[in-house]
């Protein structure tokens, strides 16, 4: 059993822990692969509180030294990660990409039709240096008309311009929050914050979602949020209103307000990241218009026109203005004006509504062949939802199944990459719609996933679902 050197130890105990054991796995004492001592065991052994060695093993998950899975234990993790699978390649391993959320790319405008029209505009070259950090005056305006998609009545004045919305998402959990504050998520969320948050410091608190008679999940529950809030002094909670993702799900005004009176209550801040926002059809007021004096909302250009152009918004209280001024600045100065006024110009003369009529459809005739092929129980969702999230006939199986459609040519996520932490295995795939170009691969993609999991379901004696 493993037991760390603490007496020399100065400063918090967790910390004098989480620094032993990054030791001894750079003198390899530790192997890749060995397991760790069972929290509660560890605490007994050095005579310290089992929060104290939770908070040591979450800083060494942390700096991605370990990974724990609930029922299975704590493992020394590779020196090196395994590059990510929502990582596009240049390759392109598989055109059979169930994983991806890239929202029919193949639908994005015409770039060289659309950089001619930038040539040929007066003034062009003053595009090409240096301009505010929030942007130029004439593109927050834009933001504020995309806001318009997300029921969210924007101001410019609040508004800034960000390299997309992953860049917005940093800059807002540091504008918003300080180092060592505790952030809400949903149980499963967005992968990137996984992953970005608690490099800028933040501890994220995943919170359980409701969920309706057949299983399907609904809001972020606002006991569970409150109970965070009171016991784990969280102070402000990260939520995909609309189409969340990986769930599919989108809040009705009664889930909204619902949270809004927690936040309200415990004093919590908000961000509202929803990127597919304007696929959905009928999504009730943003937290923006909800709870202005706490919301800080993200929109972006990626999914719906152009992901190269990496131009996204963001809406901020006016008190936060100065500081996404300031973070912007100091990360990257500016968003880059040249593709925010491509990205106008296609607002302008009509290709941006054209280019979602058309997306929204290719979305119409997916959806339809995803229920044909493995029926609509078998996955949350609708046909204004650009992925589905698939119920796993074998409970144990997610991630055989994933790497069982691997073997396949097919590329799918289980539960895993949108679980944060140590995490129980759930039953379910994301399955995305849009990433596949052709409907006859994307009709194979699917067949292949319905008869795998009928394979698997019948060898571990569980039926498939529908």
């Amino acid at each position: 059993m493993w037991l760390p050197d603490l007496t020399a130890a100065s400063g918090p105990i967790y910390l004098a822990v989480a620094d032993a054991l990054e030791g001894d796995i750079r003198t390899g004492a530790l192997k890749v692969g060995e397991k760790l001592p069972p929290q509660r065991e560890l605490a007994y052994q050095l005579g310290v509180t089992l929060g104290t060695i939770t908070r040591a093993y979450r800083e060494a998950e942390r700096r991605r030294l370990v990974r724990g899975e609930i029922g299975r234990g704590t493992y020394v993790a590779p020196e090196e990660m395994e590059v990510s699978p929502l990582i596009p390649r240049e390759d392109r391993t598989s055109d059979l990409d169930l994983a991806r959320n890239f929202a029919y790319p193949h639908l994005n405008p015409d770039l060289g039709k659309g950089l001619g029209r930038l040539a040929r505009m007066p003034g062009i070259d003053r595009l090409n240096g240096f301009v505010p950090s929030e942007g130029l005056s004439s593109h927050r305006e834009l933001g504020a008309q995309f806001f318009d998609f997300y029921r969210l009545d924007a101001d410019p004045a609040n508004v800034a311009l960000t390299c997309g919305a992953q860049h917005g998402i940093q800059i807002l959990l540091q504008a918003l929050f300080k180092p060592g504050d505790a952030v809400a998520v949903d149980a499963f969320t967005y992968p990137s914050i996984l992953n970005s948050a608690p490099h800028l410091g933040l501890r994220l608190v995943p919170v359980p979602a409701l969920r309706n008679d057949a299983g399907d999940f609904l809001a972020m529950d606002p006991e569970a949020l409150a109970g965070a809030a009171r016991t784990q002094d969280v102070k402000g909670v990260f939520l995909m209103p609309n189409m969340q993702n990986p769930t599919t799900h989108t809040m009705s005004i009664e889930e909204r307000q619902a949270i809004v009176a927690v936040a309200r209550h415990h004093g919590l801040k908000i961000i509202e990241d929803d990127p597919y926002t304007p696929f959905v059809e009928n999504c009730p007021f943003a937290f923006g218009m909800l709870a202005p004096e706490l919301t800080a909302s993200i929109a972006s250009t990626s999914k719906l026109l152009s992901p190269g152009s990496r131009v996204g918004f963001v809406h901020v209280p006016r008190s936060y203005g100065v500081a996404v001024r300031n973070l912007i600045g100091e990360s990257t100065w500016m968003a880059s004006p040249i593709t925010a006024e491509l990205i106008a110009g296609w607002v302008r003369d009509g290709t941006f509504a054209r280019t979602l009529a058309a997306k929204r459809q290719a979305n119409l005739v997916r959806h339809a062949m995803a229920c044909e092929i493995l029926g609509r129980e078998a996955f949350q969702g609708g046909s204004d939802k650009v992925f589905g999230w698939y119920r796993v006939p074998d409970r144990w199986a997610a991630r055989d199944l994933e790497a069982d459609l691997g073997k396949s040519g097919v590329a799918a996520l289980s539960a895993r990459y949108f679980q944060q932490g140590e995490r129980s295995p759930a039953p379910y795939l994301r399955l995305t719609f849009g990433s596949i170009v052709g409907d006859i691969e994307f009709r194979r993609a699917l067949t292949i996933l319905r008869d795998t999991a009928a394979n698997r379901g019948s060898s571990t004696g569980f039926r498939p679902i529908a």
